[in-house]
């Protein structure tokens, strides 16, 4: 998969300011990207002032050439050797003999300024654009997030429709936010950058794929004690560790992980009567604590030790599921939690105040239902997969708490 580079987008912390000239702003703020056009190669600079001995070393402009700002006129203005030059006035140069420049020292027209987005430019002359005024003139895709480029792993999103000026840089990025465009059934567009959650937390990396491996070690989870499963249209499939995932596929939307604490082949539980063969040989592989028991209520499946996403008051949890007489032909419904789950501020969670008993213990209800737009599907669903989605309904509930905050 070769070298990647990742940044977490939901936690960053800034230390302090650098005092290298001019890199970041008194308030601790990424310095913007700055680059310039000469004879129609690109020359990233050191800041937005630099120095025409710069310019032309970077450019390989011949020893008898003098570089000129490039006003799309006959007076073009000659740049001294010795001089500096603020790129927010016009960074598009180019070179011609020294004995053969007939310009002036100054000259009436606009200068050309030149916009890069993933290391391509076109020129302009207005200093004022828009985010869609840029991906119109670099013909992005609708679906594409302009990200202004910094030094730093923070690269700024540029807000929809957000007015943009020349002088805060010219350099930009594209990224692909794929939770965003999850009920999209075309492939996502090729960009820079990538942005996916993991577990709740966003993360920006600069590759379309990677394996279940590279995404558990980005989200901090060893790999070798989580398993990594994938929400892609709607419902939760396993990643293999070295399963290559594609974030331009149709349909993918985020990552979650559950403990793989492998057993050695032996029950873990009560087992008071029998799942499907497949699903019992799923879940032993999944190493999940899980046990049926039988109540005049009805058979339940229990899995323990449940991590709850962070926001919510408890750490762990138990789950339960009903399994109805026509399973796996009829549908499971609902989900049951013991302890109950709880938000910090002790407002209530929809469709959970109801509860029920099971082996002993009041387990609160979670009222979720099949529909059908979304219907059980016989042969795809099972026991395993309405336990991922009820763990996507608990991570629904601390993905509002953290909008709320």
């Amino acid at each position: 998969m070769g070298d990647l580079n990742f940044m977490d987008n939901n936690h960053t912390t800034k230390k302090g300011c650098s005092t290298a000239a001019a890199l970041e702003t008194q308030n601790c703020s990424p310095a913007y990207k700055w680059a310039a056009k000469v004879n129609d190669e690109t020359v990233f600079t050191p800041g937005q002032e630099v120095s025409v001995q710069v310019l032309g070393h970077q450019a390989n402009v011949p020893e008898d050439h003098v570089l000129v700002r490039d006003h799309a006129s006959s007076n073009d203005v000659r740049l001294e050797d010795d001089a500096i030059v603020n790129l927010g006035d016009g960074n598009v140069f180019r070179s011609v003999p020294r004995c053969d420049y007939s310009g002036g020292a100054s000259c009436d027209s606009p200068a050309k300024l030149a916009l890069f987005v993933d290391d391509e430019w076109q020129e302009t002359t207005r200093d004022d654009q828009t985010e869609g005024s840029i991906k119109d003139l670099f013909k992005l895709d609708a679906r594409v997030q302009l990200l202004r480029d910094t030094r730093s792993s923070d690269d700024l999103p540029i807000e929809k429709g957000a007015t943009l000026s020349f002088a805060d840089g010219p350099v930009f990025v594209t990224c692909f936010v794929v939770e965003d465009h999850c009920g999209c059934n075309e492939q996502g567009p090729i960009t820079k950058k990538y942005r996916i959650r993991i577990q709740g937390k966003r993360y920006t990396v600069d590759t379309p794929s990677m394996t279940g491996r590279e995404i558990l070690i980005l989200g901090g989870f060893d790999p070798e004690e989580y398993m990594l499963n994938q929400r892609i249209s709607g419902r939760f499939t396993p990643v293999g560790l070295d399963e290559c995932v594609d974030f331009t596929k149709p349909g993918v939307e985020r990552f979650t992980t559950l403990p793989n604490e492998q057993t050695e082949g032996e029950p873990s539980g009560r087992r008071s009567f029998s799942l499907p063969e497949s699903d019992e040989a799923e879940l032993q592989q999944s190493g999940l604590a899980w046990e049926t028991v039988t109540e005049s209520s009805g058979r339940w499946m229990l899995i323990h030790d449940i991590p709850i996403p962070g926001g919510l008051v408890q750490q762990t949890t138990s789950v339960a599921i009903l399994i109805s007489s026509g399973y796996p032909s009829a549908s499971l419904d609902m989900a049951y939690f013991h302890p109950s789950i709880q938000r910090p501020d002790s407002k209530p969670i929809p469709q959970t105040q109801a509860s029920v008993s099971i082996d002993g213990k009041q387990w609160q209800r979670w009222s979720r239902h099949y529909t059908s737009k979304n219907p059980w599907k016989v042969g795809e669903y099972n026991v395993m997969t309405h336990y991922l989605l009820a763990l996507g309904w608990l991570g629904r509930e601390a993905r509002k708490l953290q909008v709320a905050a």
